[in-house]
């Protein structure tokens, strides 16, 4: 489709697309020969229905098959370039490229001319043998030195030197080839046949066809390689076994010619230390976001296409090639999360709307193939800065090579803090701390990984919990309150300890002292025991070690943990009854352990469950601490009644008959305070889970007292209440010890 304006012509050209990556390419070669050679105010632009190019061209096939005149490409240090003594069909090529006296290949035969000098100072040294190139950075080296800088595209998209090492950009393969498929010397072959003035109509059809997106013109047996694995033939490519490689000659030589806007800028070189960092756009691999990645599949790395739907010029597509900016925490992406995060905190350079996010992937024999893996439209979302916040202490187990456990940890956080940085949003968020304790434990587990990562400090939960908090269930809710949990010993006895220093084996930091690692951690099992269990052994150590609480001497028995955010009534009466998800609340616990939680005051509104369960509605009160009115109406000396040591290990063991006297000796404790007249234990059919009950007994509960009237007579009721248990609402996090 055309429209012509003002002497410039609009061409949408639906040959030309962001998928697949041929097509990408060459619709950036495209607009770089029309920018370069005839129309530098040419514009192009990326739209649904292909790429729409603004032109005084107005026959843009015709001027193709009649004026363009090919960039050189030349890779003098690739065996099968046509410099080698073996090289039959590439030798012949040259020849004929040199034997031409077309204007059109003026520019190549004069870097054909340079490079056969540097071939024959490269064999003069050694650098290039009968047996095939033995110093390949030398070759590189003195050909970039020498040759027109016409050429100097081709070689900065082929191949980066660095000071001591070489780096392959992977658009080209590795300097140039593709497994046997050497890019230059099949390059030369279609440029031989699209120049030659012997088939113009068939050139003339073929530009047609790959603009148009048909096909009517015949294919010619073109080498795609990795830019187009359709066309790519191979073996299982066809329902006879393997199909021939057949492709539309301009595709593959526009292809190369876009490939060359990937070219490292020398500003790139000398500010990234890092190869990859120098090729605009590229990241290292990483098989996760996508249905198509494998754990272990070996890949050359990414490729992000920039997608912009305003008309760029060349020259602005030049600086936004040159510029390359896909920047997160202040340097260049290195692999796809980092990539992802930039796309979604303004880290990417203005004008790019989308990215289409390639992989490399070696999928037949040793050739490779460019996957499209996502395609990823620039928007912000500020929190994903969150994960900026865990990174660090990543980075450092990923050069350990610790053991498999920690490996497969380590992937799983890599897979969840991509999906964040992509997705977003408070449930990728949760997964990707959950990953990030799962992590730490592993490394917990491995004395190499542990003295190669250090301890992890986790970051303060307010800003995670902003957005954790849209997750609106009574699991997290749980979790919140369970993670949140803290010790307040007395002087002498220890540091404070959260709910990390009993679940991970982590140890908290004593005065003068930073956290350390410890051989196991306090309470076993998280992970690998039922959730349950598992809370009801810490209720267990609780218990063992409330003694030595900064207020234990106020109490008769022992209350549960004095800090902690208070969780709704209605939810732990769920946990208790087997109503929550066990699965979504070790995900959130998990995602919770993840981080500190002084200070944090959810302000979760006190709800009252529908049915209690009975045991719990009487033990909670207990648990907080039965307060009778204010302190001042105490007789001098009387401590406050708490639950009794033992129980919690007779509910930890999940027989009903310990559970229905617990029950019972809590019931007469309530009697003896306050003169509670409470429901009888449930029958022995109808025992709820010790181990349940237990558990829900961890968190602080908001508002025990009401649902303690649920199901008993409150003999303060109508009457003075100057010994009335006092209702106070535990909704926030009450202020900790510094030493949290």
């Amino acid at each position: 489709m055309t429209t012509t304006t003002m002497a410039r012509t609009w061409h949408l050209l639906p040959g030309l697309r962001p998928e697949p990556l041929a097509s990408y390419l060459a619709g950036l070669g495209l607009i770089r020969v029309l920018g370069e050679q005839t129309d530098k105010d040419a514009a192009a632009t990326w739209t649904p229905d292909g790429l729409a190019v603004t032109t005084h061209v107005k026959d843009i096939a015709r001027w193709l098959a009649d004026d363009y005149k090919p960039t050189p490409v030349l890779s003098p240090w690739n065996g099968g370039s046509g410099f080698g003594a073996k090289d039959k069909k590439p030798l012949r090529r040259l020849a004929s490229l040199r034997g031409s006296t077309s204007p059109r290949l003026a520019s190549l035969n004069a870097a054909i001319e340079t490079a056969d000098a540097v071939v024959a100072k490269a064999r003069k040294h050694g650098w290039i043998t009968d047996a095939g190139v033995a110093d390949k950075a030398a070759v590189v080296l003195e050909f970039r030195n020498t040759c027109p800088d016409e050429l100097l595209p081709w070689i900065d998209t082929a191949i980066v030197l660095t000071d001591d090492q070489t780096f392959f950009p992977p658009v080209l393969g590795t300097g140039g080839n593709d497994g046997r498929l050497e890019f230059s010397t099949n390059f030369h072959q279609q440029v031989l046949g699209i120049t030659s003035g012997k088939e113009r109509t068939r050139v003339l059809a073929a530009a047609r066809d790959l603009l148009a997106g048909t096909q009517q013109a015949t294919l010619s047996d073109v080498p795609i390689g990795q830019f187009d694995p359709g066309s790519a033939g191979g073996p299982g490519s066809s329902r006879f076994g393997a199909a021939d490689t057949l492709a539309n000659p301009w595709s593959f030589v526009l292809t190369v010619e876009g490939a060359m806007l990937f070219a490292a800028s020398a500003a790139r070189r000398n500010q990234h230390a890092a190869g990859r960092a120098a090729m605009p756009f590229t990241v290292n691999p990483s098989p996760d976001g996508s249905d198509s990645g494998a754990a272990g599949e070996e890949s050359r790395g990414e490729l992000w296409a920039p997608i912009w739907h305003a008309g760029l010029t060349l020259a602005e597509i030049r600086q936004l090639f040159a510029e390359a900016r896909a920047s997160w925490r202040g340097r260049p992406a290195r692999r796809a999360a980092d990539f992802y995060a930039a796309t979604r905190t303004l880290g990417v350079a203005r004008g790019i709307d989308e990215f289409v996010r390639y992989g490399l992937q070696r999928r037949n024999g040793l050739a490779f193939t460019a996957v499209p893996l996502d395609r990823v439209v620039v928007s912000e979302r500020p929190a994903v800065q969150l994960s900026a916040k865990v990174e660090d202490w990543v980075s450092r187990i990923e050069a350990s090579g610790a053991s498999n456990a920690v490996d497969e940890a380590l992937r799983g956080f890599r897979r969840e803090h991509l999906e964040f940085a992509r997705d977003g949003g408070p449930l990728a968020l949760a997964r990707m701390l959950a990953a990030l304790t799962s992590l730490e434990m592993a490394v917990g587990r491995s004395g190499r990984a542990k003295d190669s990562a250090g301890i992890r400090f986790a970051p303060a939960a307010g800003p995670f919990f902003e957005v954790l908090r849209e997750l609106g269930e009574p699991e997290f809710r749980i979790a919140a309150g369970l993670a949140s949990c803290a010790t307040w010993p007395a002087e002498g006895e220890g540091p404070v300890r959260t709910m990390r220093h009993l679940l991970l084996p982590v140890d908290p930091a004593e005065q003068g002292s930073q956290p350390r690692w410890r051989d196991a951690p306090l309470v076993s099992g998280f992970g690998t025991r039922r959730l349950a269990g598992v809370l009801a052994d810490v209720l267990v150590w609780r218990s063992r070690t409330a003694a030595a609480d900064r207020n234990a001497g106020k109490f008769r028995g022992i209350p549960a943990f004095p800090y902690g955010a208070g969780v709704p009534a209605a939810d732990l009466h769920a946990l208790a009854s087997g109503e929550l998800d066990d699965t979504r609340l070790d995900l959130y616990l998990r995602a919770c352990l993840a981080l500190n939680w002084r200070g944090v005051n959810p302000g979760w509104t006190a709800g009252k469950p529908g049915i209690p369960v009975t045991t719990l509605a009487l033990l909670h009160p207990l648990a907080a601490g039965l307060r009778l009115g204010s302190p001042r109406d105490m007789a001098d000396g009387e401590k406050v009644p708490a639950l009794s040591p033992e129980w919690a290990a007779r509910l930890a063991s999940g027989q009903p008959n310990q559970v229905r006297g617990v029950h019972d000796e809590a019931a007469a404790r309530l009697r003896q305070a306050g003169g509670w007249t409470t429901v009888p234990a449930p029958p022995a059919r109808a025992t709820p889970d010790g181990t349940r009950i237990a558990a829900a007994l961890v968190p602080r509960c908001l508002n025990p007292m009401a649902v303690l009237r649920i199901i008993a007579l409150d003999p303060a009721a109508g009457q003075d209440t100057a010994r009335r248990p006092a209702e106070v609402v535990q909704g926030t996090n009450p202020e900790q010890p510094e030493e949290l």
